[in-house]
């Protein structure tokens, strides 16, 4: 048994080993960091997990609200404490507006959360557009040509916050857009799009290594020859190892034969489990008014997503949280906890070059406590409790 040291020890909980292993052990913590895996470990303060799971914690690179919170006008520090709750020890708050509302958007954010220290989950800002050449779900007002002023105008608003930038590759200039923000470390993805193989290809040589939502928003080839099966983007990015595929994970938004090609295709370490969550998500099944122009909505549960009430119970967005997509990554699609974790935060961390996403010695002490039923009873960050059931 070591001594005691300042910090804090995990004991006892069903810890998942970066070798993929669950094993009872106790994870020591100090100063943000892991310090140790083993047993006898001891600490100033303790957490027993005697029989529950100790996992990275969440991360999710897709979300634009929860609850009854949205990304665009909500307050962010109350944005995060929901998806503290959920097991997200990382999340990229998700705009899609024009270019001078999401300038707007992110400045407010900044001066409001202390330059986000204020928010220790949030890990930075994603922008989904303006530069798209279809809307999806969004609204034609919110796309715009991508410009060195348009681009320029984001980037000083986001003060160095912006992680993650959506692209459609047909657009002119795409390439030497997405050049560029791979040259400043963000990370940009293919999005939104009716590109050819060779559009998607040139934008994957310039640098993309993300593709929004796969399956999602994607338009299918159309047969030129009788009888001959036409070959498509999806087709290209499901072989392409440069890129990882986001999938929402409800197995509404992508049926769970395409999410087994996926796997299959890419293999967990280029599938990042998304939850591209709006207001809604995360409620109790039942009928609710929204703000925004979402009015009446209709949830039946996290798989089936936000219905519009009075639109024919249209489909507008996500109802999953992280928690939600872990546990389908099991129970619906039929994964073990090691796979689970990896495309619900492994894979995230090493696309985004995060010291998380693992249990190491050495790792960001970012880290989530679940009972058996994998509900989340403790989420940590940075070795500090920011949720507690």
């Amino acid at each position: 048994m070591t001594a005691n040291t300042d910090g804090l020890v995990i004991k006892n909980g069903r810890v998942l080993l970066d070798n993929g292993r669950l094993e009872v052990r106790d994870v020591l913590v100090a100063g943000g960091i892991i310090r140790d895996v083993g047993v006898g470990l001891n600490a100033t303060s303790q957490i027993d997990a005697a029989g529950s799971y100790v996992l990275p914690g969440l991360i999710d690179l897709h979300t634009h609200g929860i609850g009854f919170v949205r990304n665009e006008a909500g307050n962010l520090a109350e944005y995060a404490a929901l998806e503290a709750a959920r097991g997200t020890t990382t999340f990229y708050p998700t705009f899609f507006n024009p270019p001078a509302r999401m300038a707007e958007q992110m400045e407010r954010h900044r001066r409001e959360s202390d330059e986000l220290r204020k928010c220790p989950n949030v890990g930075g800002f994603r922008l989904e557009g303006p530069y798209l050449a279809r809307t999806g779900a969004g609204s034609v007002e919110s796309l715009a040509s991508i410009t060195p002023e348009n681009t320029q105008l984001m980037l000083k608003a986001g003060g160095g916050h912006i992680k993650i930038w959506d692209v459609s590759p047909e657009l002119p200039g795409a390439a030497e857009l997405i050049r560029q923000l791979t040259g400043a470390s963000i990370v940009c993805s293919i999005c939104h799009t009716q590109a050819t193989v060779e559009q998607a290809r040139a934008a994957v040589d310039a640098g993309a290594r993300l593709v929004t939502h796969m399956f999602d928003t994607f338009v299918l080839p159309e047969m030129t020859d009788p009888g001959v099966y036409p070959a498509g983007l999806t087709d290209y990015l499901l072989t392409e190892d440069a890129v990882t595929c986001e999938i929402i994970a409800d197995g509404t938004h992508v049926h769970p034969i395409l999410v087994e090609e996926a796997f299959r295709c890419k293999t967990p370490e280029r599938i990042a489990f998304v939850t591209d969550s709006n207001m809604g998500a995360g409620l109790p099944p039942g009928e609710y008014t929204l703000p925004s122009t979402f009015g009446h909505v209709v949830v039946r549960g996290s798989n089936d997503g936000v219905r519009l009430r009075d639109r024919g119970m249209l489909l507008a967005g996500s109802a999953l949280t992280p928690i939600d997509a872990f546990r389908n990554a099991i129970e619906l699609f039929h994964k073990d906890v090691a796979t689970a974790s990896r495309v619900c935060s492994t894979t995230q961390a090493r696309l985004l070059g995060l010291n998380k996403g693992e249990i190491a010695v050495g790792k960001d002490a970012d880290l989530i406590i679940l009972d058996t039923q994998f509900q989340v009873l403790r989420t940590i960050v940075a070795g500090k409790t920011i949720y507690q059931k």
